[in-house]
């Protein structure tokens, strides 16, 4: 059994008292938190996808973890059986070592560059005909933006991954998720018609749950048991 370390993300409410951090805490065991996301990648594709490609590879059918030496799930979809590929974008390595040392937010470009890093490593090593990866992340301050995936969108476009088909999976809680298909994708609506130049004005202010305090109150922290 391989356990796994991960950030801080969530949901947050806002009421009279504070706000209150709603964290989804996967599980620690590789495996099982695998799993999770698979199932929510497939649910949340159903539910949600944004910038999707044609033709669409739904409806997927419920993912099969494959042997550790293997890409992590098989699944069947509108175009066949394919092979999916999990990885989580945590660039600790530059903004760490550890999750609790992780920033508050990162510059999409320079976010972009990191986890089109990393689709190109798991290309190298994982891509193929049939086959396609998911992104996720564990913590708030890595979280792909609109802006951050037409970044990947247009570097994977001009070098384009052994993998048919990118995605990035966006955690709302342990039971609810949204898709993004970042290759070979569409321009997200906020995106159209921009140059590199006007995209790298482009920035999303999003406060990270610790600099929510309200008044003087408090961020209470509490874990997503759904």
């Amino acid at each position: 059994m391989t356990d796994k370390p991960q950030g801080k993300d969530g949901p947050v409410k806002i009421g009279d008292d504070g706000a209150e951090w709603i964290v989804t805490t996967l599980p620690s065991n590789k495996a099982e938190r695998e799993k999770l996301v698979a199932d929510l990648f497939v649910k949340g594709f159903e539910q949600w996808v944004a910038t999707e490609s044609q033709p669409s590879l739904k409806p997927f059918g419920a993912p099969v973890q494959n042997d550790e030496n293997d890409l992590d799930f098989t699944v069947t979809t509108d175009l066949g059986e394919m092979l999916m590929e999990l990885a989580e974008f945590a660039p600790l390595a530059e903004h760490g070592p550890k999750f609790d040392s992780a920033p508050a937010s990162i510059p999409p470009r320079e976010k972009a560059a990191l986890a089109t890093a990393l689709v190109e490593k798991k290309s190298a090593h994982q891509g193929g005909a049939n086959r396609f990866l998911a992104l996720y992340v564990t913590e708030q301050g890595f979280w792909l933006d609109p802006f951050t995936i037409e970044w990947m969108r247009r570097s994977l476009a001009a070098k384009p991954p052994a993998f048919e088909r990118v995605y990035y999976v966006s955690i709302h809680s342990l039971t609810d998720a949204s898709v993004s298909e970042i290759y070979p994708g569409q321009p997200n609506h906020n995106c159209v018609g921009l140059t590199d130049e006007q995209l790298a004005k482009m920035n999303i202010l999003l406060p990270h749950a610790v600099e929510l305090v309200l008044g003087g109150g408090v961020v209470h922290l509490t874990p997503d048991k759904a």
